[in-house]
Order: structure tokens, then sequence, then C-alpha cells
């Protein structure tokens, strides 16, 4: 009964400051921000500087987790290290790892749903965001939902397409050519003046409808309107994706992305290198829990919980740093882009594996 009561005892302890120290750590970020920020939201008004703050708080929750969770092992498990109740515990017979394994679980669940806010809820949040962030004048020399002119274009059904000028916001282009193939030949070519998204499919206006026949022979037909219906699945989220940037997008996002660029030809050494930081970015959550209950579970005459604290803080701080380095490697092709996701993780998982098995042995 002693175990199952000083689990429950060490979970709401550990789990009530671990509130604490979020929501204390949520309100210093939003300060932080505001004040940073000031000027552009007494320009902005209440409600907008409110909607930001709100479609922020998942990102920022995202982001101080880890940190928080380092905090809270570091003043819970320290604090009780420093009154013998974990030595007593294992004077009763329990062997450190068993007693800290509710610990270990807590990790794993704030990993998974760190995961899952960023596949499900992050995405939209940030959207909006950096949305409400833009000012008119960023929106005027670089406006999210861009633009683009002489541009080429080819679909995951292998059509390619030919623009003068085409609008992302009003989904309409200037000067277009398609053309359809099979099996890697022609079957149609249409050319307009206009193209425009009707919500279901593409209308294009005043051009020519042409059909290769399978014996080379060639029909051409003009039209004033056209719809191109079910001939090609390429949507206006192909062409131009309003949302630019990774922290809008999902893991399944991104592999859509990724592929449209590279029938493009374009580079997607940073898209690739941030979808697999879709993946091992939560992982920081269990590595620094890790990391603070191998510098917290076992009791020291020497220092005390705020060596402790600066220690976990130097160790939380220069993970970070690791990352962010790792994935500048990865994004400019130095490393892999698989590897300069997760260097740092590994880095700093395989250091906290020694750290821990360490202090069980001391």
């Amino acid at each position: 009964m002693l175990p199952k009561k000083f689990t429950r005892y060490m979970l709401s302890n550990f789990l009530w400051s671990f509130a604490l120290i979020m929501l204390g750590s949520i309100s210093v970020f939003i300060i932080i921000d505001f004040v940073g920020n000031i000027k552009m939201w007494l320009l902005r008004g209440m409600a907008q500087t409110g909607e930001y703050y709100l479609s922020y708080l998942p990102y920022i929750i995202y982001l101080v987790s880890p940190v928080a969770l380092m905090l809270t092992t570091v003043a819970s498990i320290g604090g009780m290290t420093r009154h013998l109740e974990i030595s007593a515990m294992q004077g009763a017979g329990r062997s450190p790892f068993r007693i800290l394994m509710p610990l270990f679980i807590v990790g794993i669940i704030i990993t998974g749903l760190l995961f899952v806010i960023g596949e499900t809820i992050l995405p939209d949040a940030n959207h909006r965001r950096l949305e409400i962030a833009e000012t008119r004048i960023e929106q005027k020399k670089n406006p999210r939902i861009k633009e683009k002119s002489q541009f080429i274009f080819i679909g995951a059904d292998h059509s390619d397409w030919y623009f003068k000028h085409y609008n992302g916001l009003r989904k309409n282009g200037e000067q277009i050519s398609i053309v359809l193939q099979t099996n890697g030949k022609p079957t149609a070519r249409y050319d307009a003046k206009k193209i425009s998204w009707n919500d279901s499919s593409w209308i294009l206006n005043d051009g020519w409808a042409r059909y290769f026949s399978q014996d080379g022979n060639l029909t051409a037909t003009k039209f004033k309107t056209f719809d191109v219906g079910k001939q090609t699945t390429v949507l206006p989220e192909d062409i131009i994706n309003e949302r630019q940037s990774h922290e809008e997008m999902s893991a399944r996002q991104i592999t859509k992305r990724i592929e449209i660029l590279r029938r493009s030809g374009e580079d997607t050494k940073k898209m690739e290198t941030q979808l697999h930081f879709k993946y091992s970015s939560p992982i920081t959550a269990l590595v620094t829990l890790l990391i603070a209950i191998s510098l917290s579970h076992r009791y020291s005459r020497k220092g005390g919980l705020s060596q402790q604290f600066g220690i976990g803080i130097i160790l939380t701080f220069s993970y970070y740093i690791v990352i962010r380095v790792g994935l500048q490697m990865g994004e400019n092709g130095i490393l892999s882009e698989w590897l300069g996701a997760w260097i740092g993780h590994i880095i700093y998982g395989i250091a906290a594996l020694v750290m821990f098995a360490r202090s069980l042995r001391v």
C-alpha cells in the first residue's frame, strides 16, 4: 500500500508543480512578446491582439513544455530528494528506476500529446497567428499568398502548366497553356487568355483546345468558355500554397509540398529537414525530463537545488542550440536532412541515458 501512496503523492506533487510552472512560463513568454511588439499592438487594438495570442497559445505550450518539464522535475523530485523521501522509498526496497517509472510514463504521454498538437492544432493556429502579425507594408512587399509570373508548374497527374501570370489570392491567371499527358504522350493542349477556379474545376476563357490522337492527327477547336472538369487533379493550393512556412503545415502537408517542389525542380532540403523535425521535435520533452531526473533523484551533500537548476538550464538551452545548428546544417545540405533534424536529439539523448545510468550507480 505504501508504494502506491508514494506514487500518488509524487505524481500529484509533480503535476501540480508542472501546471504552475507552465502557467508562469506561458505568462512570461506572452509578456515579453507583447512588450517587444507593443508598437504594433497599439495600432491593432485589443480584439486583434487577443486573437493573436489565442492563436499563439498552442505554439507557446509546444515551445515551453520541455523547459517546464525540466524545471518541474528539478523542483519536485529535487525537493523530495532533499527531504530524503526518495531515499526512504529506496530503503523500503524499491529501486530508483521503479520509483521514477511513473515520471517516465508522464514524459511519454506529454511527448505523444506534443506530437498530436503539432499535427492537428498548430498548423491552423500558426497560420492565423502569422496572418495577424503581418503589417500592411509586409503584405505589400512580401504577401503570404503570392503572385507568380512567367513560370512552369508540373502537376501530380504529369500535366504541364505554363503561366504568364497567376494570382494565388484570386485563384486566377492570364495567358495559360495546359498540356495533358497519358503514359508520357500528350493527349490534349489548352491555350487560353484567362483561367479561374470555380470551387470545383478550372474554367478557361477565350482560347483553343487541341487534341492529339494516337495516329498523330491533330484536332483544334476554338472556345469562349471551357470547363477542364476532371481532366486534371491540380488544385489552386498546389500551384501557390498560402501556407508558406513549415510552422503552418502538418507532416502530411509538408510531404505534399515536397512532392510539388520536386516536380517543379525546386530545392527541397529545407522542407525535407523540417519534415523530419516534425517527428523529432516532441522527443525534446522526454530527453529534458531524463536529464532533469538524472540530476535530481540522488541525494548529495554537495550543491543543492540551485546547482541542479543551473546545470539543468545550461544543458537544456545548449540542447536547443544544438538542435537549431543541426537544422541549419540539414537545410544547407551540410548534413543529410534526417540527420540534421535528429542529431541534437541523438547527442543529448545518449548523454541523458549515460547520466541516468551513472546516477543509478552512484
